[in-house]
């Protein structure tokens, strides 16, 4: 998965567009708490066919991308 498709995925849960979204963006300063990260999670869990695990330290745009990179590379490996 693409930042640029990460971005696009991401945004239908937070109040940016994928265009406005930054990787550097605090996950609660664009409008993703707690249960918007886990039916995102289900949504890519979906298009990747892994799982991927978030805990307390994904706070930003970049850290729930990585998480997202790692179950994706893990799938293909």
């Amino acid at each position: 998965m693409t930042e640029t498709e990460f971005k696009k995925a991401l945004a239908e849960f937070t109040d940016k567009t994928a265009e406005e979204l930054a990787m550097g963006d605090d996950l609660a300063e664009v409008g993703v708490d707690s249960i918007a990260v886990y039916e995102f999670m289900m949504t890519i869990e979906d298009v990747i066919g892994e799982g991927v695990e978030v805990d307390d330290s994904v706070a930003s745009v970049q850290d729930l991308f990585e998480r997202v990179q790692d179950a994706a590379e893990h799938q293909n490996a």
